[in-house]
């Protein structure tokens, strides 16, 4: 089957118009339709379906399970099209990676661009995800390494490698925010703000208040600190977010580290137990783990 008929279908499940779909694909209406109606004889169901007295078109319920499906052709036969590419220039392969948004330019500097200016024939894929997508791209195969500032939620079922903590910070607007935290600061002293936080951190912070007798009062939670910040600059809460230093943080911000022994978190570098490693992925690891400085796990 011509992969073009998978990526034209999707086009027409997310135009819900053949006419709308063709002019974006460039291609005659007619021609269209019968790539349609060649899917559905070749998989032997109906995709779509024109809803009553409009020009709409609607998914069957195969056609929703056919678009999931295509996607990951799609995305399996552009991944393979760039890693034989990365061949005809010679090179090693494609590695891929996926990192905390946080984390992007920290590992980017560190470790990423040092290893490319060591191997300049190696081609890369960079995805800034969360840490629940990151698990789902390891397992999936679609990364062969990602890179957190949270914990993983069954570190037992990937290889990873540990470096450099990140500590908790409360960060606030010195404009919009009134509260002034006596150092040193510790979770008592949220009691009753808003917080802003990630759900990385949630379940760490809740703990550490705990001990407190209470639980912290949750104004926003977002799935990176990128959001929570920006949040939290507005003056609508105090931030807690994970952080390897102060100096991260970003600027016009006040910022205070929060004094709990069990308020951090560990940078780690992980990738999948049931598959092994490509050489130029076990290359990488081997340069990781000679410049990150810390002890494996």
């Amino acid at each position: 089957m011509d992969f073009e008929f998978y990526r034209n279908f999707i086009t027409v499940a997310e135009t819900g118009n053949l006419t709308t779909a063709a002019k974006k694909l460039s291609l005659a209406q007619p021609a269209l339709s019968a790539q349609i109606k060649t899917l559905e004889q070749y998989y032997g169901t109906p995709l779509v379906q024109t809803a009553r007295g409009k020009r709409q078109l609607l998914l069957t319920e195969a056609g929703t399970a056919f678009l999931d499906k295509a996607r990951q052709i799609c995305r399996t036969e552009e991944g393979l099209l760039l890693d034989m590419q990365s061949f005809n220039k010679k090179a090693s392969g494609t590695l891929h990676f996926s990192v905390s948004p946080a984390k992007s330019a920290f590992f980017l500097a560190a470790y990423l661009r040092p290893f490319a200016a060591l191997y300049p024939d190696i081609c890369y894929q960079f995805r800034e995800e969360a840490v629940s997508t990151q698990i789902s791209h390891i397992n999936e195969s679609r990364s062969d390494f990602a890179f957190a500032n949270a914990p993983l939620p069954a570190p037992q079922l990937f290889n990873a490698h540990k470096s450099q903590k990140e500590y908790f910070y409360a960060v606030y607007s010195p404009d919009g925010c009134d509260w002034q935290p006596q150092l040193p600061l510790t979770p008592a002293q949220l009691q009753d703000l808003p917080i802003c936080c990630n759900f990385g951190c949630y379940s760490l912070l809740r703990k550490a208040c705990r001990h407190y007798s209470f639980n912290p009062k949750i104004r926003f939670i977002a799935t990176t600190n990128t959001a929570a910040l920006a949040f939290a600059a507005g003056g609508n809460g105090v931030a807690i977010v994970s952080s390897s230093s102060e100096e991260e943080l970003p600027p016009g911000l006040l910022a205070q580290k929060l004094d709990d022994k069990e308020l951090y978190f560990e940078q780690t570098l992980f990738w999948s137990k049931k598959t092994q490693l490509a050489p130029t992925a076990q290359l990488f690891l081997e340069f990781y783990l000679a410049h990150c400085g810390a002890t494996g796990k």
